[in-house]
């Protein structure tokens, strides 16, 4: 039956779709395992220890470069350096060294370990000479003087992960050559002037993941062995903690607190501070001279806080900064004059910061700058261009050197460009040269081929630009996205969008009222109603298009958001001019697919209970099959796209590599399938193509196929007859040549 064909078709081109976008999101895909990499231009992945290790195992070698490896201005050095312990000598050459119960002493007297096993207390029968004692994981609940004093020699003392609630005061006091104190991850809430009382030689102190609200370290004042203090992830706030005079103090670690201000004597009294990290606190105000004597200070991590405003002349004491982190902050007033005295900075975090209407020469008076972190890919090439290391370095669409960043991405904008064009052009071809009775619907037909024909030259415009940026894309992106070439590409995809999704919606309600409806008042449209709504829709599609050109006509960028020049600002929904496509893809957009599949649903539902009380007629089945597919394709097209954006718009996150992938592939999908839908699926299209060249080539090749099997036919009735006469060896007439010639020549001359 002839609606078997268009079903044929329906489910072939759906299950192709299926497929092909199944594939090409395989191939696409970046993201591997977690704790693996991938490596560049391919779909391998690499463990993270295999990562940076010396050793290539990406095909590029790209697992080892240093650009991937090592940021030399923002790595954060921790404060260990290479010691060796004396020979273990017991102050007493008499005394018996008794290794504790479940503890691990190794071969020496001088280092024991002895933890999870359970103790409450510090053991007391080990050598006086003890050097390290480590007691991690156990229910130690307080720092007695009684357990420290016979251990006046110890240089490392681990009680992390302990459940310590109380140091008492003078606990150390006979430790005076201890270097390492550790007491992380316990239950300490407070630290008073007294708890570390004697502590004289001491580097490193670290108090890490405990409950501290208030901390007074002023038991280290003037002290010059101090160079490290770890406070991170505590409670402490803006006026609890009291940092005494530390001339020698190299890095502090004040994460993850509860400080809401930087006033101007908090660290005034660490003048040879090189490391700071305040990062994720609750910091919203920074007083101007707050900074002023870190003259030394190389690196500063403001990340995740709630920073607003800077002062003008935070950084101006600060000419040795290599490293700035300001990432994750609302910072407003990120300009040249906040940024200007610092002429040694070699890494700059700004990641999460909107500086689209910022001085594009912000950052080249930073001569040094090796390193930078964007909130957006395109800020790399508009403000930092002659910056050496960039992040990000894709968009999901275009990466450093290639428009289309993913090989799969540039066969696909071929491939699609090619075939929406061509299909299409047959479209217009056939409509035009073609006899149709169906004026009307042969008018709406040629106007939404030519629609969807833009979308084709739309996907080609980019394929070329794509080719034209090979490999040095770094160079000519802002000059693209703010080109006025982009713009217009832009507007032509537009333009195509939206005419071919208020035709689909014209024809769908005029069809609606014409099947639905056969007995109203609605009269079928004539060739002029057809070509004035025609008309209406290109100019409404074309202002539609054209608005945001003169809205924001200072400013190129609702459509050279991105290297693609199509405005769906799904990557940063808030971008300019986002209340505008939130109105054409949320609005127009959702309301002409619900318009469509209102009407179709309607037919078909009017057809359905027309026809209930007989068998559905062939063309009648087609039709709804037809129906079916239409809609189907619809939503194929738009639902995608309308369901990332609310998603995107309600910060939900969204993978970036969608973005190209819903303007490469998603977004051409009506424009490719309509030609199938409402041309060559139809009876009258295979009508035409019977009576046309195709028709007579297919019916050429018939005959010749049936001339050969008559052939075949006639030798075989030949071969049959001789094989007859040669076994009957009675007759001798069948052995004389002139009767074997003239029964062949007989049979030859039969018609």
């Amino acid at each position: 039956m002839k609606y078997k064909h268009t079903a044929k078709v329906g489910i072939s081109l759906v299950s192709f779709l299926i497929l092909l976008s199944g594939l090409m999101y395989y191939f696409g895909q970046d993201k591997c395992p977690k704790g693996t990499f991938p490596c560049a231009n391919c779909t391998i992945c690499i463990s993270q220890s295999a990562w940076c290790n010396g050793l290539i195992d990406c095909p590029n070698g790209d697992d080892e470069n240093e650009e991937e490896c090592f940021d030399s201005a923002g790595s954060w050095g921790f404060f260990f350096k290479n010691r060796t312990t004396s020979k273990c000598v017991p102050s007493d050459t008499e005394e018996v060294f008794v290794c504790p119960e479940l503890c691990d002493c190794g071969n020496t007297t001088c280092e024991v370990s002895c933890e999870n096993v359970g103790y409450e207390e510090i053991p007391g029968n080990m050598s006086k000479g003890m050097k390290k004692i480590a007691l991690r994981g156990n229910f130690i609940t307080a720092v007695l003087r009684k357990n420290l004093s016979p251990y006046k020699k110890l240089r490392s003392l681990y009680l992390n992960e302990n459940r310590i609630i109380h140091i008492e005061h003078g606990a150390f006091e006979n430790q005076k050559q201890l270097i390492w104190l550790v007491l992380s991850s316990n239950r300490l809430n407070e630290i008073h002037k007294g708890d570390f009382m004697g502590l004289e030689s001491l580097e490193m102190l670290l108090i890490e993941d405990n409950l501290i609200e208030f901390a007074d370290l002023s038991d280290f004042a003037n002290q010059s062995t101090l160079e490290w203090i770890g406070l991170t992830k505590n409670m402490i706030c803006s006026n609890c903690l009291t940092l005494p005079y530390l001339p020698c103090l190299k890095d502090l670690y004040l994460d993850m607190n509860q400080i809401e201000e930087i006033s101007e004597n908090l660290l005034s009294t660490l003048p040879s501070l090189t490391g700071l990290s305040l990062q994720n606190n609750k910091i919203r105000s920074i007083h101007e001279n707050a900074f002023r004597n870190l003259h030394e200070l190389s690196e500063l991590n403001l990340a995740f806080n709630r920073i607003v405003k800077l002062p003008t002349d935070l950084f101006l004491s600060m000419g040795n900064l290599q490293t700035l982190r300001l990432g994750f902050n609302p910072i407003e007033n990120l300009t040249i004059s906040v940024l200007r005295p610092l002429q040694a900075l070699q890494s700059l975090d700004v990641q999460e910061i909107e500086i689209d209407n910022m001085d594009k020469n912000m950052f080249a008076m930073l001569p040094n700058l090796y390193f930078v972190y964007f909130k957006k890919f395109h800020y790399c090439t508009t403000y930092a261009p002659h910056v050496q290391v960039c992040r990000p370095r894709t968009d999901g669409v275009s990466s450093l050197s290639h428009l289309l960043g993913k090989p799969i991405l540039r066969a696909a904008v071929w491939g699609i460009s090619c075939v929406t064009c061509l299909g299409n052009t047959l479209v217009l071809w056939g409509r035009l040269t073609a006899r149709d009775e169906n004026r009307v619907l042969s008018i709406i037909i040629r106007n939404l081929a030519v629609s969807d024909m833009l979308m084709g030259i739309y996907l080609l415009i980019i394929a070329i630009k794509d080719t034209e940026f090979r490999n040095n894309y770094n160079l000519m992106a802002n000059d693209w996205m703010s080109s006025w070439n982009c713009t217009l590409v832009g507007i032509l995809a537009m333009i195509s969008s939206e005419v071919s999704v208020l035709i689909l919606s014209f024809m769908s309600v005029e069809r609606f009222m014409l099947i639905a409806s056969p007995l109203s008042k609605h009269r079928p449209l004539t060739a002029r109603d057809a070509y004035s709504s025609m008309i209406v829709i290109w100019v409404t599609g074309v202002t539609i298009a054209f608005v945001p050109v003169i809205h924001w006509r200072s400013s190129t960028r609702f459509y050279g958001a991105n290297g693609l020049c199509f405005p769906l600002h799904i990557d940063n929904p808030f971008f300019v001019g986002w209340e505008y496509s939130a109105f054409i893809f949320l609005g127009l957009n959702l309301s002409g697919l619900l318009v469509i599949g209102y009407a179709y649903t309607g037919m078909f539902t009017s057809i359905w209970r027309t026809r209930h009380a007989t068998s559905l007629a062939v063309r009648d089945s087609e039709f709804a099959l037809r129906f079916f597919f239409i809609v189907l394709t619809d939503a194929a097209c738009w639902v995608p796209i309308i369901i990332l954006k609310i998603a995107a718009m309600t910060n939900y996150p969204v993978p970036p590599d969608l973005h190209a992938w819903i303007v490469v592939f998603i977004l051409p999908v009506n424009s490719a399938v309509n030609p199938l839908l409402y041309t060559f699926t139809t009876p009258k299209f295979r009508e035409i193509l019977g009576e046309g060249w195709f028709g007579r080539i297919r019916n050429f090749v018939s005959r010749r196929q049936s001339g050969q099997e008559s052939q075949i036919s006639r030798a075989s009735s030949n071969k049959n007859v001789m094989n007859a006469m040669s076994r009957d060896n009675k007759d001798p007439e069948m052995n004389v040549p002139g009767f074997r010639y003239v029964m062949t020549n007989d049979e030859n001359s039969k018609p």
